[in-house]
């Protein structure tokens, strides 16, 4: 029969590393653990007033028919690249093509009948010449020509107009651009100047946002605010203010905002979403670290240390003010020393960590 001896030496070496994890100890000869880290640093911050933006196009123009039709083709689409002169939009030709062949017979009836004219005031000027007829006559004939050559003008003038109509039912793009917007779809009913199509040139961007009425006068009185990327908040740039709306919107009343961007940033798009920063008038001096550097102990915030040995401790501080990725700090730390920025809630104290190449000198 097999028996298993019992170890109580070994029994208790586990008892006591369980214990220590339950407190919060960490046994030195565990794995190493990568973590991410920052250097704490300070610098001015305050109740900076934020919004969230949009990228624009500086010059935006919509499109519409001169004439009003039915729309039987549209090819534009929205974020299309197009030329200048690139067809956009196609209304029904039919009605114009049939005006247009209308001034056409027109034109050829009065070049007849300019034609007729002009050879019976020939013919009266060479017999009042003879002798063979009145001045009378001849003034009638020569009245009759001149009524002719006015009506052959208004007919070439009234072709010229049903051709340049006809042309008015194919919208081209007046200059190249991106398309941002459609506004009418294959088979509707158009007015004329209605908008088929929204052109913008992304050649010149703008963020534009809109503030609340009771920030405005802060926006009108700045001349730059910080824009950033939502999908890259850390990389903000200088943008000019160089449009505040006098008038707030009759809907959300609030006042619309437009600022002009230095060149065209990269990565930066038509659409894409932006952070805007307008720096407070108040700032004070203080540490701001990132929110997931926090770790909540009996109800306290902390972060973990890193120690110059490559350990770490937990050490409280005090939280003066929450943002949305970011945490100002009134108490604990100091600028230059180095805390763990992820993963804090799978660490323990004395726990030994390297740090990751990433990680902020």
């Amino acid at each position: 029969m097999n028996t298993k001896r019992f170890y109580p030496q070994r029994a208790f070496a586990v008892l006591g590393v369980l214990l220590a994890a339950c407190h919060g100890k960490y046994e030195a000869d565990a794995d190493i653990r990568p973590v991410r880290t920052v250097v704490v640093g300070t610098g001015q911050y305050g109740d900076d007033l934020t919004y969230t933006g949009e990228i624009r196009a500086r010059h935006e123009s919509d499109l519409g028919f001169r004439v009003a039709g039915k729309l039987i083709a549209r090819p534009a689409e929205v974020g299309a690249s197009v030329l200048a002169g690139a067809v956009l939009a196609q209304l029904d030709p039919t009605d114009e093509k049939v005006a247009v062949d209308s001034a056409q017979s027109a034109v050829t009836a009065a070049e007849a009948e300019m034609a007729r004219a002009t050879s019976e005031e020939a013919s009266y000027r060479h017999l009042l010449e003879r002798g063979l007829t009145t001045r009378t006559a001849f003034i009638q004939q020569q009245t009759a020509a001149k009524t002719a050559k006015s009506r052959l003008q208004q007919a070439t003038a009234d072709l010229d107009l049903r051709r340049r109509q006809l042309s008015y039912t194919t919208l081209r793009a007046d200059g190249a651009g991106v398309i941002t917007r459609v506004s009418a779809d294959v088979g509707a009913v158009l007015a004329q100047g209605q908008t088929v199509v929204t052109l913008a040139q992304p050649s010149e961007l703008d963020v534009v946002f809109d503030v609340a009425d009771t920030q405005v006068d802060a926006v009108r009185k700045a001349k730059t605010v910080a824009a950033a990327l939502l999908s890259a908040r850390d990389k903000p740039v200088v943008a000019y203010v160089r449009e505040v709306s006098p008038s707030a919107d009759p809907v959300t009343r609030t006042y619309r905002v437009k600022c002009t961007l230095p060149g065209q940033p990269s990565g930066w798009r038509l659409g894409l979403n932006t952070i805007v920063t307008l720096a407070s008038e108040h700032a004070v001096q203080g540490v701001r670290i990132p929110a997931t550097a926090l770790y909540e102990k009996d109800r306290q915030s902390a972060v973990w240390i890193v120690r110059d040995d490559q350990t770490i401790e937990l050490r409280p501080i005090g939280v003066a003010r929450y943002d949305t990725d970011t945490v100002q700090i009134s108490s604990g730390l100091r600028s230059g020393e180095r805390i763990v920025t992820a993963g804090v809630h799978k660490l323990l104290a004395g726990q030994k960590v390297r740090l990751l190449p990433d990680s902020s000198k």
